[in-house]
């Protein structure tokens, strides 16, 4: 069981990593798309053709889209605190009677039982 918490805590570690670096990209983006429509909006005020005004008019409504599904997504993503403890206390059950997961009938469950104890597949014959 020790093995077995130490792992989970790797593994929540590096989780809990690569949310902070995709929040951090998710900002960057936001920025980048927040700096691409000033740069439009200033090509806007230069243009005379219509033409290009409405192809940067179509492109900063894309851009914004964008930046609001990305911003939803990050304040989703931050919103939803998870405890470890919860979290392990689940996976310590599982791992504690595979049997009992093995009988509840799943498949995908059953998938999960069969990795957890062969490192490789079956052969079958």
């Amino acid at each position: 069981m020790a093995l077995a918490k130490a792992m989970f805590r790797h593994a929540w570690n590096a989780r809990l990593a690569q949310s902070k670096d995709v929040a951090r990209l998710t900002k960057r983006q936001i920025a980048d798309a927040e700096s691409q429509i000033e740069a439009l909006l200033s090509r806007i005020m230069q243009a005379s053709n219509d033409a290009v005004i409405g192809a940067c008019e179509n492109k900063i409504t894309e851009l914004e889209k964008s930046k609001v599904l990305m911003a939803e997504n990050l304040a989703e993503k931050a919103s939803k605190p998870k405890r470890y403890e919860d979290y392990l206390e689940l996976s310590l059950k599982f791992l504690s009677s595979p049997w009992k997961i093995w009988e509840s009938g799943d498949a995908n469950l059953r998938r999960i039982v069969l990795r957890l104890g062969f490192s490789s597949g079956f052969s079958y014959h």
